[in-house]
C-alpha cells in the first residue's frame, strides 16, 4: 500500500510544483518586461528633452532666459499621461520650469541634488514616486542645471492585484493537475494492488477472475490447488480410518 500512495503524492506534488513554477516564471518575465519598458521610455523622453533644451543653450541663452521651455514641457506632458510632472532646474538648483505649478521657484529635493552629481540618467525611487533625471550642459560643457521626470511607481508584476489576476487560471491549472494526477494515481494503485486482491480471493477459496500472468497470482493458485489436494487426501485417509473402525 505504501508504494502506490507515495507515487500518488509524488505525482500531485510534481504537478503543483510545475504549475506554481510556471506561474512564478511568467511573473518574473513580465516584471522584467515592465522594468525594461519603463527604463527605455524614461531614457527616450529625457534624451529628447535634453537635446531640445541644450540646443537652446548653444544659442547663448541661459535656462532662466528660455521661457519657451515651460511650453515645451507642458506640451510633452500632455502626451504622456504616465508622467506626473516634468521639471527643469537651474544652476542654483531652484526649479525654473515645471508642469506642477507648486514646484516653481522651490529648491530641488535633496534626492535630486544627489542625482545631479551622477553621470548619465539617474533614477531614485521613494515610497510614492520614481524620479529620473539628467544633467543639462551649456555650449562649453558646463553644468547648467538639470531635467527631472517624476512618475508614479510602475505596475508591479508581483503586486497583489497581479497575483489575483492570475489566481483563477492558476487554481484551475492546479485543480486540473491534481485531478489528472489523482486519477493516474488511483489507476496505478488499482493496477499494482490487483494481484494482492486476487491473491486474497484465491486464499479464501473464492473465484477470482483474471489469468495467471502475474507470478504471485500463479503461485497463489498453485498453493490453493495443493491445499485442496491435501485436504482431499486427508479426507480420504479419515474415511479409510472410519471404515477400519467399523470392520473391527
Amino acid at each position: 500500500m505504501k508504494t502506490p500512495l507515495l507515487l500518488i503524492l509524488t505525482l500531485v506534488c510534481c504537478a503543483l510544483v510545475a504549475v506554481f513554477g510556471a506561474t512564478l516564471l511568467t511573473v518574473r518575465i513580465e516584471q522584467q518586461a515592465i522594468d525594461q519598458t519603463r527604463e527605455a521610455h524614461e531614457e527616450y523622453v529625457l534624451g529628447n528633452l535634453r537635446n531640445t533644451v541644450e540646443a537652446n543653450l548653444t544659442l547663448g541663452l541661459s535656462l532662466e532666459q528660455s521661457s519657451s521651455l515651460q511650453r515645451l514641457i507642458e506640451r510633452e506632458k500632455s502626451g504622456m499621461p504616465d508622467i506626473r510632472d516634468i521639471n527643469i532646474y537651474g544652476e542654483s538648483r531652484q526649479v525654473l520650469y515645471s508642469t506642477d505649478q507648486g514646484k516653481l521657484g522651490s529648491a530641488i529635493p535633496e534626492a535630486w541634488a544627489r542625482g545631479a552629481d551622477s553621470k548619465g540618467v539617474w533614477c531614485i525611487d521613494d515610497q510614492h514616486v520614481r524620479s529620473c533625471g539628467v544633467v543639462l550642459r551649456d555650449e562649453l560643457g558646463r553644468q547648467a542645471g538639470g531635467l527631472v521626470l517624476v512618475a508614479p511607481h510602475a505596475a508591479q508584476a508581483y503586486s497583489l492585484q497581479a497575483w489575483l489576476a492570475r489566481g483563477l487560471p492558476t487554481l484551475a491549472l492546479a485543480a486540473l493537475a491534481m485531478l489528472v494526477s489523482g486519477l493516474g494515481g488511483v489507476w496505478l494503485a488499482r493496477r499494482r494492488l490487483r494481484p494482492f486482491a486476487q491473491l486474497g480471493a484465491i486464499l479464501r477459496g473464492e473465484a477470482s477472475p483474471g489469468g495467471d500472468r502475474d507470478p504471485l497470482v500463479a503461485a497463489a493458485r498453485r498453493a490453493g490447488e495443493r491445499h485442496r489436494a491435501t485436504l482431499q487426501a486427508l479426507d480420504g485417509k479419515l474415511q479409510q480410518l472410519k471404515e477400519l473402525d467399523h470392520a473391527e
